[in-house]
């Protein structure tokens, strides 16, 4: 059953606002934008058929109503390099973003998502923490450090530190194909390890510091 447009608020308020401040230059325009998305949610919501496809579908619409931010007259000079690309995907297609298919693109790094998440697990627990906060929950690294109480340097270097035995591990589980803004487009597991992902076993060393 798929949930309400306020249950989904409550779900995902927190993690969304963040997702967006990352992305946007001036802060003042990230409430706003959150609340587009849910009005977008509510009015498409009864679109989505399948309930496990809804988190992905709503993180779509907020990349589209990033976009559709920078979009607007006279802020086309400050669309950051990263989202650049995305609005050269959207002027390709003849459709409106929020129409296509929701979970087109997204499968791979949905799958991956959870193919991360054991990898994470073996992390060490200060490593485990800062990816946790940055890569899963959406936190800025600033918010993340004033969570965990460590300063800005702190954290940047525990999520460096973190990414880079999380690459490894999944350089060592995974071959992984990128899209031209760097982003995951496709993955298949190594033959010589294959449904280990999954289980988080023999995918790089664990617990290093």
């Amino acid at each position: 059953m798929t949930k309400t447009t306020e249950e989904l608020w409550q779900q995902l308020h927190d993690s969304l606002r963040a997702f967006i401040a990352k992305r946007i230059d001036d802060q003042a325009h990230v409430d706003d934008i959150l609340q587009e998305v849910f009005v977008r949610v509510h009015r498409q919501i009864d679109s989505v058929n399948d309930p496990h496809r809804v988190v992905s579908w709503i993180y779509q619409i907020t990349r589209n109503a990033i976009i559709d931010h920078y979009r607007k007259p006279g802020r086309q000079r400050e669309i950051p390099a990263g989202l650049s690309s995305e609005l050269d995907v959207c002027d390709e297609t003849t459709k409106k973003p929020e129409m296509l298919d929701p979970d087109e693109g997204e499968e791979s790094r949905s799958e991956l998502v959870g193919c991360l998440r054991p990898m994470i697990e073996r992390l060490s627990p200060d490593y485990r923490k800062a990816i946790t906060l940055v890569e899963i929950d959406g936190l800025t690294q600033q918010a993340a450090a004033k969570q965990m109480g460590l300063s800005l340097s702190g954290m940047k270097s525990r999520v460096q530190r973190g990414r880079k035995q999380l690459k490894q591990m999944l350089e060592d589980c995974c071959v992984i194909e990128l899209d031209r803004r760097g982003g995951v487009a496709n993955y298949q597991s190594r033959s010589n390890v294959e449904n280990l992902c999954a289980k988080g076993e023999r995918c790089g060393p664990a617990d290093e510091t």
